[in-house]
């Protein structure tokens, strides 16, 4: 009988060479959308005629800015930082793929294609950072422990990331080498993120955070009262003071009043006292005037938004510029969060085949059919939900002829500071259903009630709808955990890597959420189609 597992016997050397590529503007530094320069454009020359896009990658120094060790949103790492991407060939006549929203799109998948391999490797190259420890930050030098005295500034860290494109189904790390002299060059355009979509904190003081602090030992309002303006008081919290601490010099401390976020004054440094870490503040109240009388157990914390956009503390915290803690202080609190991408580059493999594929391509190029090059691609549809409780139908104008699967992702509509804006949350659904080409698919609804329970459980139905969705979209999916995390509505829509027509009726999706869903939506729902790209003598084109 025949072994029909042998070893391959094809020793055809192939010779590659590792080439880099710098952007068409080059020595200029890339910021946030809305921030600075936030587009670049990378041309790939037709003289590199063939090129293997698996080891492309984009190479760049990352440096945060920023109070509480800001950093990209570990739901996709670096691939974060960029919300849109365009492939087309060098003189731009013909666009072969586009994704938008690139960093929800990666981000969900991102989760469930890792294991701990694959996280290594990816905090290695990629910028993830999945603690939030503030000794052990990726972007940041160690900050001091309470028990050691914080009085300096946070110092950030020049980065170097190499980082693959994760949604390109034809520079992707899944994709085939590209004949990119018959394409006459490659183009490729990427824009980035605003802060608010792609920055997570580490230091997470804010009130629902896990670094806030509670007061220890009561503060009395007399405590303030000072004719100095540059007295500072030292707050005892029940933090120990061998704990991590979230606060950041320049934070604005606030406590509650009522309802209402209140300021107390600008911190100065942290301290410690008999084990337990100490906040030192500069009250906002003038001199020889009583201040809040802060009782014990009561929680301190910041304001994302001060931490976000900077602030800026009134006279009566700037110590009349006679202190050199407190003018560190308020200058700290002006500094946004903020990133800078610098020394820029692409490093491409060219690939150089035997003269045989070479002379078959060309003649295929010259006949009537043409070179045929086959891509998975993602489309975005966004669909805004009306209505936040109850029976949602979310009608998806799609298009697309041929397609492997559907994955959705109902995202907040409206982004707020520090809260996972890439990935979407269960938010009290209860049940799915799609419908597909007049059908119903599954032919039952999917059950989701348990995943908003704490401690979360996920639906057996949901776990497989989502596996084979995934899968059939080209993802090898390694790890199903955590997913109320990073929820994905998906499904396949054909077997076995095949595509499927779902144009045959109206395209929808229906969502139940229960009493407790809390805020609107809008869905993004991602299609995983086929492209064809066709080369031929005088022509290119893209067939969708």
């Amino acid at each position: 009988m025949e072994n029909e597992y042998r070893a391959n016997d094809n020793s055809l050397f192939i010779p590659t060479k590792k080439l880099k590529i710098f952007p068409l503007a080059q020595g200029i530094d890339i910021k946030p959308n809305g921030n600075g320069t936030s587009q670049f454009v990378f041309n790939i020359p037709d003289y590199i005629s063939f090129f293997n896009p698996e080891t492309l990658r984009l190479r760049f120094n990352l440096q945060m800015q920023g109070r509480q060790l800001p950093k990209p949103d570990a739901a996709a790492a670096c691939s974060s930082l960029f919300r849109h991407m365009r492939v087309q060939t060098q003189n731009g006549l013909n666009l072969l793929e586009e994704v938008e929203e690139m960093s929800s799109a990666v981000a969900g998948f991102y989760s469930y294609t890792a294991d701990d391999g694959v996280r290594n490797d990816r905090s290695i190259n990629e910028g993830l950072s999945l603690t939030n420890n503030s000794a052990n930050q990726l972007f940041w030098n160690p900050q001091p422990l309470p028990s050691a005295n914080i009085t300096t500034p946070l110092t950030s860290k020049k980065v170097a990331i190499s980082l693959p494109l994760h949604a390109s189904g034809i520079l992707g790390p899944s994709a085939s080498v590209v004949a990119n002299a018959a394409l006459g060059g490659t183009k490729l355009t990427l824009h980035t993120n605003n802060i608010k979509k792609s920055i997570r904190l580490a230091g997470d003081s804010g009130e629902n955070g896990k670094k806030n602090a509670l007061v220890k030992t009561q503060v009395l309002a007399a405590a303030w009262d000072n004719p100095s303006l540059t007295h500072v008081v030292d707050i005892t919290t029940k933090t120990a003071d061998s704990g991590d601490c979230g606060f950041s010099i320049g934070d604005a401390l606030y406590y509650k009043v009522g309802t209402t976020d209140t300021l107390i004054g600008i911190l100065v440094s942290v301290g410690n006292a008999g084990g337990d870490m100490t906040l030192k503040v500069r009250a906002n109240v003038p001199i020889n005037t009583t201040g809040p009388l802060l009782a014990v157990d009561t929680k301190l914390y910041t304001l994302k938004q001060n931490v976000y956009e900077g602030w800026t503390p009134g006279v009566n915290m700037q110590g009349g510029g006679a202190d050199a803690a407190i003018n560190t202080a308020v200058a700290q609190a002006a500094v946004k969060v903020d990133y800078t991408i610098s020394d820029l580059e692409m490093i491409v493999e060219q690939v150089q085949p035997p003269q045989s594929y070479i002379d078959d391509m060309v003649r295929k190029i010259n006949s009537s059919t043409g070179l045929i090059m086959n891509f998975r691609n993602l489309t975005l549809h966004k669909v805004n939900l009306v209505g936040v409780n109850g029976l949602l139908n979310a009608s998806i104008n799609n298009t697309a002829k041929r397609v492997y699967s559907l994955n959705a992702m109902p995202l907040a509509s409206t982004d707020t500071y520090d809260a996972g804006n890439l990935v979407a949350k269960p938010d009290g659904i209860t049940s799915y259903q799609w419908e597909i080409n007049n059908r119903l698919e599954p032919d039952q609804r999917v059950p989701l009630s348990r995943l908003s329970m704490t401690p979360a459980y996920v639906e057996q139905l949901a776990l497989q709808e989502t596996y084979k969705s995934l899968t059939n979209a080209g993802h090898f999916v390694k790890s199903l955990q955590n997913a109320e995390k990073n929820f994905v509505i998906g499904r396949a829509v054909s077997l076995f890597g095949s595509v499927s027509d779902i144009t045959k009726s109206d395209l929808s999706l229906r969502l139940e959420y229960g009493s407790t869903a809390s805020y609107a939506k809008t869905l993004n729902v991602y299609a995983t189609t086929a492209r064809t790209l066709i080369v031929q003598k005088n022509n290119i084109e893209v067939v969708y």
